[in-house]
Order: structure tokens, then C-alpha cells, then sequence
């Protein structure tokens, strides 16, 4: 469920099923029906089909929900809802509605949505812009978009009269690199919502008390008394506490409807009762899987086996009641048939690459020597890696029977239970997370804010711009601001979408600025620049298909802006000597190239500060104002150092971990940068880690 993060990889638990559908249900299949036919029987039933298959994301439930759409389209309108969609094209998504209007045989809109959020439609003997409407859908929705939301919009776009345009607008679009804003709130967009919501909460009411205080006592006690500033400062914390969550309201991380525990179990019942009836099942949309023959000798090898034993072939995906977990599956079957369910289960994803578990349930065999037997199995390693599902479960029946003997016994190990899907989806409390870290700075902020606003004060004092006692004071002027220079934008606490969609884009003009301008460039700098771009395009795509990888941590993909920009700004200055290597800003590599140096403090340090090269905008944010004094200066550095230093998540510590300064995240961007010492990172060193890092010489 693409909501809740998911992965739609159960695309390919359909490739049986496209197959089959694509080739017109070929009766060769050794089952009673092929997954075209059983479908077109199921929509004999209901105009909209529901699979079992992925109650976390589409539940059956929601049926009444897809009718409603359905009957917005004006047409006679089919609908399945499947685990994943498979790829376009003969024998893929057209393919199977193609073959499942031959067997129901009744004009109209045929649409398959995937669990996913992935929709496809045809058109048979209706006249509606099917193709179009489905294709719109897919360029305008975001990665977030449930199933649901999918097919309300496609209904959208189909009776809007404008899909064609919408289409090609779309592809468009996708072809430059645009895409929709997400729909729902990530866990990453509340740990940010959390953070400014601290920083406020705090921040404010303290900033409103203490400016009060120092006016107050600045103007001879003749402004605003604690008798309003107290007020004043709690009403903007009931304001912040209370209008916080009115604003960040979303709850949830999808627009997915909630399970209910009929919908959780329904699949456990179909399958537990065919077992009932026949020791080897396979799912209807598993059809063609296994042929007539092999099934046969399945059943053969089943019914001899000195212990009862269970073959379940299913499609298994993290939108299934057990989290494509097979042993998860077995247990709960175990617990559906009672003490009929005794038995050896071998449980198999609905491919021949699929998953394969054999786990024990009640049988005689010794479940450790069982599951050290079949390991290599469950992956299809070593010497089972080439060979087919059947084969594969032919090997572990062979091994069930091979297994030493021993009194009825519970599974090797026990399997660990699926998540609620009420949890799953569940966003933490605002004020959970990074609100602790956020209440922090915001204080921190606020007390910075008191000690510039009064340094800045006694300056206008003394210049003769502010009596001490006077009615109106002048405003102060002075550094502590970011003015508008040539750094590009790098927040200090940017998320992964923010990095993945900057560094796309950056790479790709970077790139063509070079090509356009190579045959200009002195040598030393074109070397510098291909360098810097090259080992960019290493780093973020590591799989070599022209992309940026999608599952590139914050770490990787800010090393890889970092060289993208010190690229671009060599390219842009012509800069290629004297200097040997490029320096980068140590409060933010992503700020590029440094152009001073300055005494500062990082955390961890010790409380040394050392002379450090930081960028234009950065030194200009440093700078103290006349007057200010070694005390001034250095709650200023301070506080441009929380506020502007580069803070990434340790990809090893999880989603919900708290940030910590780039150079102690692991990474090219990690601990070797010397940032501790001063002598900060340079553009040359990320280039030459990334190629140790990937063996590229």
C-alpha cells in the first residue's frame, strides 16, 4: 500500500495471472478454472470484485465505497481490486481485462485497480476515454495515493470530458521530472511538524517575555509591565498548543479505509477450508502455476507422507493479514483448522522465485532438523536457485520425509505477529519525536534572540540612535540575517524527498551545463568539474538504470548533492586553480564551496573552537556586530551553528531516530570529513570515498 510506504512488488506475485489472462485462459492449466475465468465468475456475483488478498490496504469492506464510484462513470462498469498490477502491454494488465470480458461477455468499462493505487481500464463496446483516463490518473496522483483514492479520481477524469488532454499534460510532466505533492503526512513530515511546533511553543512565549522584560526595563520602566507580557506570552502558548494540532490535523500516513476483523481473517477461512478438502491448495489467481501433471504428483507425494502435511500456494504481500509472512500464514491456518490443522506446512508465494516456508504445526518430525534442512529452500539459494516452485516444493515434501522423528512440536520459531493495521498507518503525537529537540532550540532561539536584540540595542545607545528612556527606540540594525548571495538553498534539516527531488534536478542541469560549455573549459577545470558529476551520478545511482536509486539514504543522496553543487560552482567561476582542492562550507557542505575561514564550535568538539572554512552567506551570518564583545560573539556562533549546521538521521538508527550533524552520520560525508579539527571537507575527498566506496578507479 503505497500509504503506508509500501513497495507495490506485488506486481509480480501476478505474473502468473497476466499470463494466463493474456493468453485467453488456455486450458493446458492444470486447475478448475483459469484466474481469467474465476474472476469473470466472481463479477457475475458484483460488478465490483474485491480480492481477500490485501484487507491492509484495500479491505472488502470498502466494496460499497468502489460501487459508489462505479456507478459515477454513466457505463456499465466492471471492477477488480487485485494484489499489485501487473505491467502493461500483451499479456499484462489490458490482457487480463481483455480476457475476462471474453468470459463474462457484457459490454462496458472494465478497470483493474491494484492494491497499490495502480490503475488500468478497457473499454468494450462502450464509448468512454478508458485509456486515457487510466493514464491521467497515473501521471497526476502522487506515490501516496491508496487504491481508493486511484479510482475516485480516474472516475474524476473520465466524466471531466478532458482526460486525452490531461494524459498527454501528465506525460508531460513525468518527462521533466515533475511530480504531484503527496496527498497524506509522512512519519518524516511529523517529525518536522513536531520540531517547528516545539520551536514555537517555546521559543514565542519565552521571546514575548523576555524582549518585554528587557524593553520594560530598557525604557525606565515606562512600557509594557509584566501585567501584559505575562498575558500576552501565555495566550501564544495556549495559541501554539492549541492550534498546532487544528493545523497539523492529519492522523494518519494514508487515505487507505480501516480493516475490519472479518476482512483481516476472510482469506485465512477460504484457504482453511479448502484444506479441508484437499491437503494441497492453490489460490484461484495462482492458476497456471502449477500444471495438471505436477499438481497430481503433489497430491500423490502428500497422501504417503508418514506425517500429515498442508500445501498452500497464495500470492504473499505486505498488504495480506500476515504481512507476506508464509510462516505467519501457516500459523494462522494452524489456528483456524484446530487440531485437524496437525500438520507440516509448506507455504509458497505464487512464482517460481517467490518465497517458500516449511514450518511445523503439531506433525512428529524434529521442527529443528526440519527447518535446518529446508533453509535453503525459502530463497531458492544454492543449489535450488534456477529451479521452479515445483520443484522447489517437491524438495521440501522429500526433506519433510527425511526428517527425524519426534513427539508433536511447535514450529522452530515462532513467527513474529503482524502489526496492527490501525497502528500501522498511525502518525505519533505531535508532540512526541523531535518535539523535545524543537522545545530546545526554541528556548535556546529565544534566550539568542534576548542577547542580539540587547548587543544590538547598546550599540544604537552609544552611536546616539537610542536614549536610554526615550518613547520610540530605532530599530536595530546589524548583522544575523542570511541576505540574498549566490549560495544555493540547502535547509539544515532537509528531508529525503527534498534531497532525492533537488539532487534529480540539479544533477540533470549541471550535466547539461557542462556538456554545452566542455569544449570552452581550461583542462583543470573540466577534470574538476567531470569529477565532481561523475562521482555524483556513481553514488546516487548505484544500479546503473539512469535513475536516482529509490532506496538511497538522506547521507548518500546529500554526498551526492554536495558534489553536484561544488561542480556547478566551478563550472560557474571557472574556478581551477591554485588552490589544490575545493573547500566546502563546514556548517553545510550543501552550501558549497568555502570562501573564508572562521573561529567556531561543533558539537563534540569539547568545547575547543577551531578556525573553520565556512561559505559567503555563512561568514556574513557570523559576522558580530561592533561592539558586541567576545561574549556576544560567541552566543551569535552559536546560534548560527544550531541553526545552519547540516543535521541528517543515521540510516542505521531507523525513520524515528533523532538527527545528528552530518559528520557523525556514516556516509562520504561522515567522520573522516577531519570537520572535528577544522581543516573541513573538501569536494576531492568525497570523490575519491565514493570510488573506494564502489570500487571505481
Amino acid at each position: 500500500m503505497r500509504g503506508r510506504g509500501r513497495a507495490a512488488g506485488c506486481g509480480l506475485v501476478l505474473a502468473a495471472v497476466t499470463v494466463l489472462g493474456g493468453a485467453g485462459g488456455a486450458a493446458a492449466s492444470g486447475q478448475r478454472a483459469t484466474p481469467a475465468a474465476y474472476l469473470a465468475a466472481q463479477l457475475r456475483k458484483s460488478p465490483v470484485h474485491i480480492s481477500d488478498q490485501v484487507p491492509r490496504s484495500v479491505p472488502l469492506s470498502a466494496r460499497p465505497a468502489f460501487v459508489k464510484e462505479a456507478r459515477r462513470t454513466g457505463v456499465p462498469t466492471y471492477v477488480l481490486v487485485l494484489p499489485g498490477v501487473p505491467g502493461r502491454g500483451a499479456g499484462g494488465a489490458e490482457g487480463l481485462l481483455a480476457a475476462v470480458h471474453d468470459r463474462l461477455a457484457k459490454k462496458g468499462l472494465y478497470v483493474l485497480v491494484g492494491s497499490s493505487g495502480t490503475t488500468d481500464a478497457a473499454a468494450f463496446g462502450v464509448d468512454v476515454p478508458a485509456r486515457d483516463a487510466a493514464m491521467a490518473t497515473t501521471f497526476e496522483l502522487p506515490y501516496d495515493a491508496g487504491a481508493l483514492e486511484s479510482f475516485r479520481h480516474f472516475v474524476a477524469v473520465l466524466r471531466s470530458g478532458d482526460a486525452a488532454r490531461r494524459a498527454d499534460q501528465g506525460a508531460e510532466a513525468s518527462r521533466t521530472g515533475k511530480e504531484p505533492e503527496p496527498l497524506h503526512t509522512s512519519s518524516t513530515d511529523r517529525d518536522n511538524q513536531s520540531f517547528r511546533t516545539g520551536i514555537l511553543l517555546t521559543g514565542v512565549p519565552l521571546l514575548i517575555l523576555s524582549a518585554g522584560w528587557y524593553v520594560h526595563r530598557g525604557r525606565g520602566r515606562r512600557g509594557p509591565g509584566p501585567r501584559v507580557v505575562v498575558p500576552a506570552a501565555a495566550v501564544s502558548a495556549l495559541v501554539i498548543g492549541f492550534g498546532a494540532p487544528l493545523v497539523y490535523a492529519d492522523t494518519r500516513s494514508d487515505g487507505d479505509p480501516l480493516p475490519t476483523a472479518a476482512d483481516m481473517r476472510a482469506r485465512t477461512v477460504r484457504v482453511a477450508a479448502g484444506l479441508r478438502e484437499d491437503p494441497v491448495y492453490v489460490d484461484p489467481l495462482a492458476g497456471g502455476v502449477l500444471n495438471r501433471k505436477q499438481l497430481a504428483a503433489l497430491r500423490e507425494r502428500v497422501a504417503h507422507a508418514d506425517v500429515p502435511v498442508r500445501v498452500v500456494v497464495v500470492p504473499l504481500g505486505p498488504e495480506d493479514e500476515a504481512e507476506g509472512d508464509g510462516e505467519l500464514l501457516a500459523k494462522l491456518l494452524h489456528e483456524r483448522l484446530g487440531g485437524a490443522g496437525d500438520a507440516v506446512y509448506v507455504v509458497a508465494q505464487a512464482d517460481d522465485d517467490g518465497e517458500l516456508d516449511v514450518i511445523n504445526y503439531g506433525a512428529g518430525v524434529a521442527s529443528g532438523a526440519l527447518h535446518e534442512s529446508t533453509e535453503n529452500l525459502r530463497y531458492g539459494e544454492g543449489e535450488v536457485r534456477d529451479a521452479g516452485l515445483y520443484t522447489r516444493v517437491t524438495m521440501a515434501l522429500r526433506a519433510v520425509d527425511r526428517a527425524p522423528s519426534a513427539p508433536p512440536s511447535g514450529p522452530y520459531l515462532e513467527p513474529t505477529a503482524a502489526e496492527d493495521p490501525a497502528e500501522e498507518s498511525a502518525l505519533p503525537s505531535l508532540y512526541s519525536g523531535d518535539f523535545g529537540a524543537g522545545a530546545a532550540l526554541g528556548a535556546f532561539a529565544a534566550l539568542a534572540g534576548l542577547g542580539l536584540t540587547a548587543a544590538g540595542m547598546g550599540v544604537a545607545r552609544r552611536t546616539g540612535l537610542v536614549r536610554l528612556g526615550a518613547d520610540r527606540p530605532a530599530a536595530a540594525t546589524g548583522g544575523g540575517g542570511t541576505p540574498p548571495g549566490p549560495v544555493p538553498q540547502a535547509p539544515a534539516r532537509p528531508s529525503a524527498g527534498w534531497l532525492r527531488r533537488t539532487a534529480r534536478r540539479e544533477l540533470e542541469e549541471a550535466n547539461k551545463e557542462f556538456d554545452r560549455l566542455s569544449d570552452t573549459l581550461p583542462d583543470r577545470v573540466r577534470t574538476r568539474v567531470w569529477d565532481c558529476l561523475d562521482a555524483a551520478a556513481l553514488l546516487l545511482d548505484q544500479e546503473g538504470d539512469n535513475r536516482l536509486d529509490s532506496d538511497a539514504d538522506a547521507s548518500t543522496l546529500a554526498a551526492g548533492l554536495a558534489l553536484v553543487r561544488a561542480g556547478h560552482a566551478t563550472l560557474a567561476h571557472r574556478t581551477g586553480g591554485p588552490a589544490a582542492e575545493t573547500r566546502l562550507c563546514v556548517l553545510n557542505p550543501l552550501h558549497g564551496p568555502a570562501t573564508a575561514t572562521r573561529k567556531l564550535e561543533l558539537p563534540g568538539d569539547g568545547g575547543s573552537a577551531w578556525a573553520r572554512p565556512v561559505c559567503p552567506d555563512c561568514r556574513r551570518a557570523l559576522a558580530a556586530r561592533d561592539g558586541e564583545g567576545a561574549v556576544g560573539q560567541a552566543v551569535q556562533a552559536v546560534h548560527v551553528v544550531s541553526e545552519r549546521l547540516l543535521c541528517l538521521r543515521d540510516p542505521r538508527a531507523g525513520r524515528l531516530a533523532a538527527r545528528e550533524p552530518y559528520h557523525r552520520v556514516p556516509g562520504p560525508l561522515g567522520a573522516r570529513s577531519r570537520a572535528g579539527r577544522g581543516a573541513g571537507l573538501t569536494a576531492e575527498q568525497i570523490v575519491r570515498r565514493v570510488r573506494e566506496q564502489l570500487g571505481v578507479h
